[in-house]
């Protein structure tokens, strides 16, 4: 199991609010926390950094390659409810902070499964060699509107209310969180990343830039590629990547 990721601050906003944490526990077990902020200046890098810490702590001591669905889906709700608890109670006792929140997206691989939970439109993609699939699914107004039936996959791109999330860590105190498991061979890739990633990255073309990145065991061709497109937002990119 091979795990790394980088974040940057892209070439248009003065600060960083994405955080992410990830490791390989084992060879066959390994996490990523990747978490994009939002609320202001400040509010949005604290309430990821909170968000992410306070995930990676829980699944560093509570996962294990014996545990099953049902126990892996319950260790990855409470990483979100902590996380929204506490981001929520920090936010109580310092008024600066008031109104941030944090999209977050945990990816657990263990043995050839990998179970998703998200809220808000960061994504995870599995790649197998040319072939790409989108796994997530984002807590926006406009993918509300999409799956609908009431705009098409070709005006959402350019929807004025594309980042309008419905969903995020730290804004409510009830979290409804998505939960998937998915099918993983050896040689295929999951890839978290931040929405400062995706736009810039063209269907079909995920496994070239994903290539790089695996052949030099960084994330940073992925980096590199979202600010050689404008660097219009913060970038993250976590890689997990199960060895033939």
């Amino acid at each position: 199991m091979i795990v790394f990721g980088s974040t940057h601050a892209g070439l248009v906003r003065p600060y960083n609010q994405d955080r992410f944490e990830c490791a390989a526990l084992s060879d066959t077990l390994a996490f990523a926390v990747l978490c994009d902020g939002i609320g202001g200046e400040n509010g949005g890098g604290v309430a990821a950094e909170l968000s992410a810490g306070f995930a990676a702590t829980m699944l560093r001591r509570d996962l294990n390659s014996g545990l099953g669905e049902f126990s892996l889906r319950a260790i990855m709700q409470s990483a979100f409810s902590g996380a929204n608890a506490l981001v929520l109670e920090t936010a109580k006792q310092d008024e600066a902070l008031t109104g941030m929140g944090t999209t977050m997206i945990i990816a657990v691989h263990c043995g050839r499964t990998l179970y998703l939970s998200n809220v808000g439109d960061s994504r995870a993609y599995l790649v197998s060699g040319q072939k790409e699939e989108l796994l997530s699914h984002d807590h926006t107004l406009v993918q509300m509107l999409v799956d609908s039936g009431k705009l098409s996959e070709e005006e959402a791109l350019t929807h004025p209310q594309r980042h309008y999330l419905t969903r995020a860590v730290g804004v409510a105190p009830v979290l409804d969180v998505e939960f998937s498991v998915h099918d993983v061979s050896p040689g295929e890739t999951a890839l978290l990343c931040s929405d400062g990633l995706y736009h810039y990255l063209q269907p079909g073309g995920i496994h070239t830039v994903l290539a790089k990145a695996l052949e030099e065991n960084s994330a940073q061709a992925l980096i590199t590629h979202a600010l050689s497109g404008g660097g219009g937002d913060n970038v993250t990119a976590v890689v997990m990547h199960v060895k033939e």
